[in-house]
């Protein structure tokens, strides 16, 4: 599917981390074993954040929307909607946007949704609000997103053989109209016929959590974690994503040098490298180090390349920018637009 909008923009992007830091050194039982090794160099392992043992991501954005109304980045009444993209619920019943709504007391008449996307849950996020802004005159909407994938349920646990898989994180963008005639191109793709190629079974109900899951469970999560075929999801990525970049670009009427920056998904450092070497894009142009510094945070990779990587160009001038998330679903979407001169695009560290 190819969508076109045009007067909307990203006015600010606020990542939220928790304030626990820790390396892959820390984590593995043996930093030097021979495929931890191999995973450090090749996959990017360095740094990531954990939230608390009862830390729940609607704590997360909450304290982010808390920092930023208190700062008069936002205010209250020009919320229209708010749209959560994220595998993280608090709740199945209700959903992470109403309980936003309800503890920031914004109007009834705010719109309210969760997606329930991994990968591609940025980019997704962002079309649901281009879609919502077509009928919210001077509203604003919240895009939020992230992941509690790494929250321990006893810190004292023994260590991992491997390391695990994520990365804490919660992100919120400030979306609006513009008036302008600037023009964002989309598109969205799906293949459901490979969802085993990148899934948690437990936790659903499909496969509900039993005494003996939760025997062997290591992180305090309603789930065992994330089972994938890494080689499956590396061809899919490698043979889906650049032609749908390419279509873009095409439907634009723009080539891959017109754009300033490729702010991709980042699941690991080298599928990204293969990734820039096949499309013919400049490492610099597409940054590649957000899993060596936070982790993998699924919905939460994308705005935080923004907020860690290109910040001071994102505040200071208008640049081209091609948007990608992949992976789970499998799904795979893509937006071309202009971000910059932002109202703000910062980290902040939360005690959570």
């Amino acid at each position: 599917m190819i969508l076109d909008f045009e007067g909307k923009r990203i006015s600010g992007v606020l990542s939220i981390l928790p304030e626990n830091e820790y390396l892959f050194e820390d984590e593995a039982a043996d930093p030097k074993d021979v495929k931890n090794r191999r995973l450090k160099r090749i996959i990017g392992f360095g740094a990531r954040r954990r939230v608390k043992g009862t830390t729940t991501l609607s704590d997360m954005l909450l304290y982010g929307l808390n920092y930023l109304t208190e700062h008069e980045k936002i205010k209250k009444e020009e919320i229209g909607a708010v749209v959560v993209s994220t595998l993280s619920p608090d709740y199945f019943l209700p959903q992470i946007s109403n309980i936003i709504q309800g503890e920031m007391g914004l109007d009834h008449d705010v719109y309210c949704v969760d997606i329930m996307q991994a990968c591609a849950g940025y980019v997704m996020g962002l079309i649901q609000a281009f879609m919502l802004l077509e009928h919210l005159g001077d509203k604003k909407v919240l895009v939020c997103t992230g992941e509690i994938f790494n929250r321990k349920s006893d810190e004292n646990e023994p260590k991992f053989e491997h390391p695990s898989f994520g990365g804490d994180i919660a992100n919120i963008s400030i979306v609006e109209n513009t008036g302008d005639e600037k023009k964002i191109y989309a598109s969205i793709y799906n293949d459901g016929s490979q969802r085993d190629a990148l899934i948690i079974h437990e936790g659903g109900f499909r496969n509900p959590m039993t005494p003996e899951h939760f025997a062997r469970q290591t992180n305090n999560i309603p789930c065992l974690g994330v089972s994938m075929d890494g080689t499956g999801v590396f061809n899919f990525v490698q043979k889906e994503v650049p032609p749908a970049v390419s279509e873009l670009l095409e439907k634009a009427g723009m080539t891959k040098e017109d754009i300033d920056y490729f702010l991709f998904h980042q699941p690991n450092k080298f599928m990204l490298q293969k990734l820039a070497e096949k499309m013919g894009v400049p490492y610099a142009k597409l940054p590649m180090d957000i899993t060596e510094k936070l982790g993998n945070s699924d919905s939460g990779t994308i705005p935080a390349i923004m907020t860690t990587d290109v910040a001071e160009d994102l505040l200071s001038k208008n640049n081209r920018c091609c948007l990608s998330g992949f992976g789970g679903g499998l799904t795979w979407a893509s937006l071309i637009m202009e971000v910059g001169c932002l109202d703000f695009c910062e980290n902040i560290v939360s005690d959570l």
